[in-house]
């Protein structure tokens, strides 16, 4: 059994330290005086043995320090080449981030990689045709003049790594079959170092970096460094499809919006024409039975009044959805003028009231109107207000019963209503503004609460079904929205199904806030005269 202790010894025990040798030259030493003194010869022996001790203690402490201040300058090298290997990983992850295509991304990854290793060559290959072939969409000396280049994936080193998802390192590469030269081209290269890119849990393709300039082989250490570059690159690969993604998705989403404008555009071209066209011998038609039916053109027996009275009240009806559609391609075109003026409401219902008499009385159905006592005067589009009146009394006629009731009110109020924002970027605001408050009741069927939402919406209407009651092309609630928001207010209806359903619209009223310059007008003028006044 061996008492020597396991494994390496301390330097400083081996015989050839320069400590040890040094203490065995003083010991010798001593006793060579000591032997000396005595008058023995071998004292002159024992001394000259020492000055060889000592001899070989001053040479290996040389050796030592020049292994010593060589590990030093191995460790600074080593130390000055990782933090030159950091600095460059760095600058490519900030230059990663800022490239938009992928042609930019490669080719920043194949400078940095060359660069990294001061290597003659860099390429980068991508998996193409299914993985049949390799690209070369990168690469830097003698690998310029070969991008765009198929490399088979079969009978190649690139795509034996794609393969086995696996780095490799190649020491004599014209020795190695997996090295793949095109016909006609001679192999330039000898050692090879490559690594697979991989990018969302999938290979891509490689990064190869071949020859060092100093001619210094590559290790495992490099292979593992140049993984870490191609675990970077995946990072920005993601970055770059998500923009690619993202621009592809703009430039469709543009182009659709382009031709949804132009729709929109050919669409209120259509309706207004049309309109035109259609209410030209519609005008015709109705003047000339009214004419008939006033007896200008002689009279006329019960039966064929009867049947002119049918032309005209359906010729009316027809006219009036024309104009609706009319003003709803117009509000679409952005072409719909309003007149804003002072308008008393009172008025206003009281014509509405009046225009909707025969819808009511055909239904023997009773109408009360209620106001304050106080002024209902704001600044509006009269005739406009008195077409939302006019449609809201009117679907109230349609959706109550026969002998049924409806009820008109309208009260000064404070509200809180929209705002245009000071910034086109910006969201409207909400302000409290003086305002009138209208609600028209009914006692009819009412609205269940997953048909609310479709109420003002154009062409839609609750009860879609061919034997629905009341009829109509679903313009006037949505007209009357468009109407009432233009004018600085809004609409709302509550009902409970079975029971009812009130419709009522707020309108501010000193009108619509208009901007100048991103301010109300009212504070424009506020500040001129501020300014204009003398301090």
């Amino acid at each position: 059994m061996s008492l020597r202790p396991s494994g390496p010894q301390p330097r400083w025990l081996r015989f050839d330290h320069p400590a040890y040798l040094t203490w065995l030259a003083v010991l010798v030493g001593w006793m060579g005086v000591w032997l000396a003194y005595l008058g023995e010869p071998l004292g002159a022996g024992l001394a000259g043995l020492a000055m060889l001790f000592a001899a070989l203690a001053f040479f290996r402490g040389q050796d030592i320090a020049r292994e010593h201040r060589q590990r030093l300058r191995d460790a600074v090298h080593s130390a000055g080449a990782r933090n030159r290997e950091l600095v460059l990983l760095r600058q490519m992850a900030g230059e990663l981030l800022q490239v938009d295509t992928f042609e930019e991304l490669f080719d920043v990854v194949g400078r940095v990689a060359a660069d990294l290793f001061e290597s003659e060559g860099s390429a980068v290959l991508l998996v193409a045709e299914e993985g049949r072939f390799l690209k070369l969409v990168a690469g830097t000396g003698p690998f310029v003049r070969q991008v765009g280049n198929l490399i088979p994936g079969e009978r190649s080193l690139a795509g034996w790594v794609v393969a086995n998802d696996q780095g490799v390192i190649v020491t004599d590469a014209g020795q190695d079959p997996r090295i793949h030269v095109p016909p006609g081209m001679t192999l330039a290269a000898r050692q090879v170092v490559m690594t697979p890119l991989r990018a969302s849990g999938l290979v891509l393709g490689t990064i190869a970096v071949t020859d060092r300039n100093d001619g210094r082989a590559f290790t495992e250490a490099d292979l593992s460094l140049l993984q870490t570059l191609a675990d970077q690159v995946a990072v920005g690969i993601d970055r770059t499809r998500a923009l690619e993604a993202s621009r592809a998705g703009a430039v469709a989403l543009q182009a659709k919006n382009e031709e949804l404008v132009r729709a929109t555009r050919l669409k209120s071209e259509f309706l207004a024409n049309m309109s035109h066209e259609l209410r030209t011998p519609l005008n015709a038609i109705i003047g000339f039975t009214d004419l008939i039916l006033s007896g200008g053109a002689g009279s006329v027996d019960p039966v064929h009044r009867e049947f002119l009275e049918s032309v005209s009240r359906n010729g009316n009806h027809l006219l009036g959805l024309i104009n609706n559609v009319l003003d709803l391609s117009k509000i679409e075109a952005g072409s719909m003028a309003f007149t804003l003026a002072p308008t008393d409401l009172r008025p206003a219902i009281h014509a509405a009231v009046t225009d909707t008499a025969s819808l009511r009385s055909a239904r023997q159905q009773t109408v009360e109107v209620s106001a304050d006592d106080g002024a209902l005067t704001i600044i509006a589009d009269g005739q406009r207000v008195r077409q939302v009146l006019f449609n809201l009394l009117s679907n109230a006629s349609k959706f109550s019963p026969e002998k049924g009731h409806i009820s008109l009110s309208a009260t000064r109020t404070r509200a809180p209503l929209p705002v245009p924002a000071e910034r086109a970027s910006d969201k409207p605001g909400i302000q409290v503004r003086d305002a009138v408050w209208v609600a028209v009741s009914d006692g009819g069927i009412g609205i269940r609460p997953e048909d609310m939402p479709r109420l003002f919406v154009e062409f839609s209407q609750v009860d879609t079904s061919s034997s629905r009651r009341a009829q109509g092309t679903g313009l006037g609630l949505a007209l009357s929205k468009k109407f009432v928001e233009a004018l600085g207010g809004t609409i709302g209806a509550e009902s409970i199904y079975g029971k009812g359903s009130t419709f009522w619209f707020i309108l501010p009223v000193e009108g619509p806030v208009r901007r100048a310059d991103g301010l109300a007008r009212s504070e424009v003028d506020r500040r001129l005269e501020k300014v204009s006044s003398p301090a």
